[in-house]
């Protein structure tokens, strides 16, 4: 489990990181340096810590409650009027037409601000702010989740790595030897020391050190993939990992102590209760039918 020493002490470690890229070609690979190279470039983790980023939003926003909300209106019209009318002039003239038009525009305009503030609503607003400050403490604790998986994949990658080109090369070595240990026992054979048998034991002894060798290579070719999938660089000579003791408690009981206080997965989970709790919260204070409001 990798707790905050730890965690710090890798911090320290991916400050330094453009130091150690720098000299890397001057050096093997190290585990620190394979740890900081996942830390920085993992996308499973560079996407959690985006929904944490996003996760932190959710304060200000329950914050709003508390402050006033300003509501602006405006409303504009035209309107136009136009009246023809059509009279006969008896008196002056006989029969003559008279045509009168009657017509007007009207520009109407109007704005409004309202502005209102929550006075009490049941204590929603705090229970919305205090809801969201547990969801983003949850989220930090799955980030460190996610961390310690991540690390966890770095190191076993690494190891693998390592493991898989020493049996690698382990392989190499027994089909030299068995296609030496051939030569001799074909020697042997021509000069009668040996049987047939020996000659065929020798080949099936080669065949299968070859089959084992072309095992070792696919095992090999994976890990790389595998290295170069979780730490997101190609791997290079890697040194022999480092003991981690200095890291882990001295004894059982307390790192058993330790895992119920600082395991994210259990923080996690604490926090998870809390919010749960304060949904109810603010779903009780929803349903009191008695609300304030000031509104000028």
């Amino acid at each position: 489990m990798w707790g905050r020493g730890p965690r710090t002490y890798l911090l320290g470690l991916a400050l330094i990181a453009p130091g150690l890229v720098a000299g890397r070609a001057a050096r093997a690979d190290t585990l620190e340096w394979a740890l900081v190279q996942a830390y920085q470039n993992n996308p499973s983790l560079n996407a959690q810590r985006a929904a944490l980023r996003a996760t932190d939003e959710n304060v200000p926003q329950a914050l709003s409650g508390y402050r006033p909300k300003l509501s602006v209106t405006a409303n504009g019209g035209y309107n136009y009027f136009s009246q023809l009318n059509k009279s006969v002039n008896q008196q002056v003239f006989p029969n003559q037409v008279i045509y009168t038009q009657i017509g007007e525009d009207l520009g109407t305009r109007g704005w409004g601000v309202t502005a209102t503030q929550t006075l009490y609503n049941g204590f929603q607003n705090a229970n919305h702010t205090r809801q969201a400050e547990s969801q983003v403490m949850a989220a930090r604790e799955t980030l460190r989740v996610t961390e310690q998986q991540v690390l966890l994949d770095a190191a076993t990658a690494y190891m693998n790595l390592i493991r898989d080109q020493a049996i690698l090369d382990l392989n190499r070595r027994n089909v030299e030897v068995l296609t030496e240990q051939l030569k001799q026992t074909r020697d042997r054979f021509n000069v009668g020391e040996v049987t047939r048998t020996d000659v065929a034991q020798a080949e099936s002894r080669l065949a299968a050190g070859r089959s084992a060798l072309l095992g070792a290579q696919s095992n090999y070719v994976t890990s790389q993939a595998n290295y170069r999938r979780v730490i997101g660089v190609d791997a290079g000579h890697l040194d022999p990992g480092t003991p981690v003791d200095r890291l882990s408690p001295a004894v059982l009981a307390k790192a058993i102590v330790e895992g119920e206080t600082q395991s994210p997965s259990v923080l996690a989970a604490m926090y998870g209760v809390d919010i749960a709790e304060l949904t109810v919260k603010v779903s009780e204070g929803a349903s009191i039918p008695i609300s304030a409001s000031r509104q000028a």
